[in-house]
Formats: C-alpha cells, structure tokens, sequence
C-alpha cells in the first residue's frame, strides 16, 4: 500500500513539474518586445506597456538584468531562460522579424534607439 501512495505522488508531482515548464514556456512564447520607430512595447499575453523611447533616462545592466530609468518610473528587462551547458550560463535570445537573435541585440537596439548608452555596475 505505502509502495503505491509514493508511486501515486510521485506521479502527481512529475505532472505538476511538467505542467509548470508548460506554462512557463507558453508565456515566453507569448512575451515579446516590439520596437518601433517612436517607442516600445512590452507584450506579456494580453497586456501590453507602451514606451516612447524619449521618457528612458538610464539604462543599467547587472549581469544579464537591465534596469532602464525612465523619467517616471523604471523598467526591468531580463532573459526569460539561460541555455546550461558545461558551466556556461548562456541567455536565451529573442525572435526579431521570424529569426532568433541574441538576447544582447535587444539591449544594444534598446540604447540605439533611445539615445543612451548602457552603464555596467
């Protein structure tokens, strides 16, 4: 009997693991950034935070997060997953017009377009 109630919960587990990556990997999916000439956009599912590129004051990086001061708020931009292998901790990219593309592009497009260079701390 005890045999089975563990097998049982272990069962329940690996299915809530399993339906968790899901989740987590539809909303990557369904994040992305657009930018376009004015400004922008943050796509989370069905919600979406608009930004002209003039209100960013600031851009700081620490490691792979970046933190951009805008002149009422701040915003935080960070990779969805890492790639693991040997040791390397590797950011996933983002997709840009149907192509993967690192996730460093992002960032460098971002201080291009808003006029700001990106500070190291």
């Amino acid at each position: 009997m005890g045999g089975r109630v563990a097998a049982a919960a272990g069962a329940v587990m690996d299915f809530g693991k399993s339906a968790w990556a899901d989740l987590k990997h539809a909303e990557l999916e369904h994040t992305e950034y657009v930018l376009t000439d004015e400004g922008f956009d943050i796509v989370k599912g069905s919600s979406i935070k608009s930004i002209p590129y003039d209100r960013v004051t600031k851009i700081q990086r620490k490691t792979d997060r970046v933190t951009m001061t805008l002149d009422r708020g701040t915003v935080l931009i960070k990779p969805h997953a890492f790639i693991l292998a040997g040791g390397l901790k590797v950011p996933v990219g983002w997709t840009r017009n149907g192509m993967e593309v690192p996730y460093e592009l992002l960032l460098d497009e971002l201080s291009a377009r808003c006029g700001v260079n990106i500070e190291d701390s």
